[in-house]
């Protein structure tokens, strides 16, 4: 029986990073839990200020058997966008392929767009948007950029010549629909929709009030099992629609495995 996978590997077999903590603090982080369980940072704030990783940095490129994603436990952000391009040169020049997953910053995703050009077949960008109301944005991802820059990422992209994608996990809002809609037509490749994961785990409510409580219901009230269903009904017809193991869970459709990965 094939192995069912989940998370990056629904993705990607191979990841890579290069830094622990992220600018971006995003608010259902898992790497940032993971972080905090494995005492690797002790409170958001040290999250908030990364450290690079010389073992990451040093590791001798190779070829590896499979699309490498990268990053997964924090973002390419202004701060370290020149140790990503490095690091994306070295690896990509003897033939690896990359999926690229950001919450982009348009100064970044220009950069590499054009000092990577000569690597553009074996690069997919996938970027990350999870509604398209900036107030949802900037409560849940207080240091990623807003949505319209976010989507003149994507289209400068696509407008390049790229492999483009975005992926909706978690998805944070009513808005989803229209989300689908308005990056569609700039998208190659696959749009992902999943559900914010174990919210009650990863989310720090430490200090919340009424307001934030409210944030995290109406998050709660799209992902009921009913809300997905009816989102899945919607959007079932789109070919460029994929959905998470989070979604499939409610839905009934077959898991991704090793076999039949679906990126």
């Amino acid at each position: 029986m094939a192995e069912r996978i989940s998370g990056t590997k629904e993705w990607a077999p191979i990841n890579r990073n290069w830094q622990t903590g992220c600018e971006h603090g995003c608010l259902y982080c898992y790497a940032f839990s993971n972080a905090c369980r494995f005492k690797r940072v002790l409170t958001r704030e040290q999250w908030l200020v990364p450290y690079p990783s010389m073992r990451a940095l040093t590791e001798k490129p190779r070829k590896l058997a499979g699309r490498i994603m990268m990053p997964t436990t924090h973002d390419i952000t202004p701060s370290n966008i020149e140790t990503a391009e490095t690091y994306l040169r070295k690896w990509l020049a003897i033939g690896n392929e990359f999926l690229i997953v950001s919450k982009p910053h348009l100064a970044c995703i220009t950069r590499l767009t054009f000092n990577l050009a000569e690597f553009k077949d074996q690069i997919t960008f996938r970027f990350s948007i999870g509604s398209t109301d900036d107030k949802t944005l900037k409560f849940w991802e207080p240091g990623a950029p807003d949505f319209q820059e976010r989507f003149e990422c994507l289209q400068h992209a696509f407008r390049v010549g790229y492999k483009t994608s975005v992926s909706c996990e978690p998805f944070l809002d009513g808005t989803i629909d229209d989300l689908v809609a308005a990056v569609a037509p700039w998208v190659t490749d696959t749009i992902w929709i999943g559900k914010m994961n174990k919210p009650g785990q990863r989310v720090d409510k430490r200090g919340w009030g009424e307001p934030e409580y409210r944030m995290l219901q109406a998050v709660m009230d799209v992902q009921t099992d009913a809300a997905i269903k009816a989102l899945f009904e919607r959007q079932k017809a789109n070919q460029k629609v994929r959905w998470k193991e989070s979604i499939k869970q409610v839905v009934g459709l077959e898991l991704a495995s090793e076999a039949g990965l679906d990126v």
